[in-house]
């Protein structure tokens, strides 16, 4: 069953505004959000400085449900560099859990030698580090979220794809995210949502704008989100995180973020939990 609380990838929302660390996540539940995604980077985070986030995050009163790494270069032909962005990425998940996050989610970069390696041999590297990665979140309890990316030359830009990283990865621990704005840039209809029943542990929802990267909130793009809705329902998908910014004028965040938590929240209210 899909869960009833929502969520914010706050960092961005919250780009360039006064709103910095905990009264950016403050703020955010003012906004309406039940808990918060966060950004923050595994190898530079000492003792100190997780102890501040912890201590943050407990005074901000909103938990974090989701942490996000951008994963570039599982797939690097040079296994010194593969091996470094695999054992980061271990990190992040170690980062995830002693921030009380059961989910990573992660982009990947794969998309940097595209045209220069057979793309065989780079999903079969995308696949063998995915699948390392979840074996070393699976016993620390953390799930990971791979992400579609709206770019022609990402080898995970669509829901086939998708479906397929994750059943030749076959891992407890990953699944997938939905990222509703990219699936409408990237010309993918809502019902493809179907071929991931039960394997969507992560959903980004935000409109969008039909033609190139940018997160807006409900009714300022072209995306039908309701038949999105209807289909992430159908999909029992976790996790709701409303994403929008970074805004041109982020003096009026909070105003923009609240206006996206209030009108994520009235479409799935709004929607008919779909028949098994």
């Amino acid at each position: 069953m899909i869960d009833s609380s929502l969520g914010i990838l706050v960092d961005q929302a919250f780009m360039g505004s006064s709103l910095l660390g905990r009264d950016a996540w403050r703020a955010a539940a003012e906004a309406g959000a039940d808990w918060i995604a966060l950004t923050e980077e595994a190898m530079t985070v000492t003792p100190e400085v997780l102890h501040a986030l912890r201590t943050d995050v407990e005074t901000a009163g909103v938990p974090v449900v989701m942490a996000q790494c951008h994963a570039f270069g599982l797939n690097d032909p040079r296994e010194v560099a593969r091996e470094w962005n695999i054992v980061r990425t271990e990190r992040h998940v170690d980062l995830a859990r002693e921030l009380g996050a059961p989910v990573l989610k992660i982009l990947l970069g794969e998309w940097i030698w595209r045209t220069m390696w057979p793309t065989a041999t780079q999903w079969q590297l995308l696949v063998d580090a995915v699948r390392r990665i979840g074996d070393y979140a699976a016993p620390r309890g953390v799930e990971v979220s791979v992400e579609l990316e709206p770019l022609d030359h990402s080898l995970v830009n669509d829901i086939a794809s998708l479906s397929r990283l994750i059943t030749e990865v076959d891992s407890e621990a990953v699944l997938a995210n939905i990222d509703t704005s990219h699936m409408v840039v990237r010309g993918v209809p809502a019902d493809e949502v179907a071929r991931l029943g039960g394997r969507v542990n992560s959903v980004d929802f935000s409109d969008s704008n039909g033609r190139y990267h940018e997160h807006l909130a409900p009714g300022d793009g072209v995306a039908d989100l309701a038949a999105f809705v209807t289909q992430l329902r159908a999909a029992q998908a976790r996790a709701i995180a409303v994403e929008v910014g970074p805004f041109a004028d982020p003096e009026n965040a909070f105003r923009k973020v609240e206006r996206a938590i209030l009108g994520t929240r009235a479409l799935f209210a709004d929607s008919v939990v779909p028949r098994a």
